[in-house]
C-alpha cells in the first residue's frame, strides 16, 4: 500500500523556500509602509497650512502688515479650521505640536509650519 503524504524532507524544503521569499519581500513591504507614512506626514503639513490660509482669510485684521503672526495649532482646532484628530503624527502616532508662521508679503500671505516639542 502506498502512503499519500509528504515526507519530512519535502516539508522542510517548502518551509525553507517560503522563508527565503519572506526574507526578500518583508524589507520591501516595510520600506513601502514607511514611505507611505512619510508621504502622509507631508500631506498633513499641507493640510495644516491650508487650514491656516482659511483662517487668515477670515481673520485678516489680526495679521500685521509687517512682521510675522504665529498661529497655534490649538487655535486652528478651537476655531474649527482643522480637526484635532488630524494633529497626530502618522509615523509614531504622537500628538503634533507647533504653530504656523503667517507672513504678509506684497499682496499675499506666506505660511510656514513650525513643529515644536509637546
Amino acid at each position: 500500500m502506498k502512503n499519500r503524504g509528504f515526507t519530512l524532507v519535502e516539508l522542510l524544503a517548502v518551509i525553507a523556500i517560503l522563508s527565503i521569499i519572506a526574507l526578500i519581500v518583508a524589507p520591501r513591504v516595510i520600506d513601502s509602509m514607511n514611505q507611505s507614512k512619510e508621504g502622509l506626514s507631508d500631506v498633513q503639513v499641507d493640510t495644516i497650512e491650508k487650514a491656516a490660509d482659511n483662517w487668515a482669510i477670515v481673520n485678516a485684521d489680526e495679521i500685521p502688515m509687517n512682521g510675522t503672526y504665529s498661529l497655534s495649532l490649538d487655535r486652528l482646532a478651537s476655531d474649527n479650521y482643522i480637526d484635532s484628530s488630524d494633529l497626530y503624527d502618522p509615523k509614531d502616532n504622537s500628538k503634533i505640536c507647533g504653530h504656523v508662521d503667517i507672513t504678509y508679503s506684497g499682496s499675499k500671505y506666506k505660511y510656514n509650519f513650525v513643529r515644536e516639542d509637546c
